[in-house]
């Protein structure tokens, strides 16, 4: 995708976002994108539309959340604006609490499923090789994201998905199973309640601070999960959990999990497409 072609789409996604502004919020956008035109830093109409498109999606974010432009920038839209002129470059796009949304469904999805059972050890060195690539695929997908149309990013993100799986099925039969931890009944029972209870609560406040943030999207894995592990390591149904029927338990909440990520997802997504002003 041409450079002029990914800037015309930033500028209709700017104008639509810009349409889910109130009337108050709306007008101090124009004066702020007015006062923006005549600073240095944002003469290259490519920059200032970038630099808007960061912009707008907290704006609605913040007003959403009840809070006026004015209030969430903290000043006037010419005093603001020669502010962002002298700042050094802003954040990327994908630097954000929603960065730990592919990291938590990486994990739930691959690492702590193998581990539900206590008998069944991490083997550290297949772990450490599976991030690596993960990150490795999450940086691939990031670079290639602001390169494509919409349909052209999910083409490439199921690319990058199926070349990382790929990667990962050839590591589990090659890597030898050096550094086996195990999650044992007590410890590991613990280690699962305290790492569902950590993630449940900054869910809870970034999604406070930031509505519709991507995070509950991996809650309803995160504890299905964590309850499977808690089942196979409680006296009374350890036992279950090593038969056939454990195993068709472990693989329905599994799949309940992955569905519980896409239904939720799906509906934040649905929250994000329709934010509506309500001032």
């Amino acid at each position: 995708m041409s450079v002029v072609a990914r800037i015309a789409t930033i500028i209709k996604e700017n104008a639509t976002l810009r349409d889910q502004l109130s009337p108050e919020n709306r007008a101090y956008w124009d004066d702020l994108v007015e006062n923006m035109r005549q600073q240095a830093k944002f003469s290259k109409e490519t920059v200032l539309q970038r630099e808007l498109h960061d912009l707008l999606p907290e704006i609605i974010a913040a007003q959403k959340a009840g809070r006026d432009a004015e209030d969430f920038f903290g000043g006037g839209p010419a005093t603001i604006a020669i502010a962002l002129g002298k700042a050094g470059s802003r954040r990327p796009w994908w630097w954000n609490w929603d960065l730990l949304v592919p990291l938590l469904i990486f994990t739930l999805g691959t690492i702590l499923p193998g581990v539900i059972l206590p008998a069944v050890p991490l083997q550290l060195l297949l772990v450490g090789v599976e991030y690596a690539l993960f990150i490795v695929a999450l940086v691939i997908g990031i670079w290639l994201t602001p390169r494509f149309t919409e349909r052209g990013r999910v083409v490439a993100w199921l690319i990058v998905i199926i070349a990382l799986l790929v990667a990962m099925r050839i590591a589990a039969k090659t890597i030898p199973p050096v550094g086996l931890v195990y999650l044992t009944r007590g410890g590991g029972s613990l280690v699962l309640l305290i790492f569902a209870v950590l993630v449940t609560g900054l869910t809870w406040w970034q999604n406070h601070v930031h509505p519709n943030s991507w995070l509950p999207a991996v809650l309803g894995s995160l504890w299905i999960t964590t309850f499977l592990g808690l089942l196979a390591r409680v006296p009374a149904t350890s036992g279950l959990m090593v038969t056939a029927s454990g195993n068709l338990l472990i693989a329905l909440g599994t799949l309940l999990g992955d569905a519980s990520v896409l239904i939720i997802g799906w509906h934040i997504w649905q929250a994000r497409q329709h934010q509506t002003t309500n001032d």
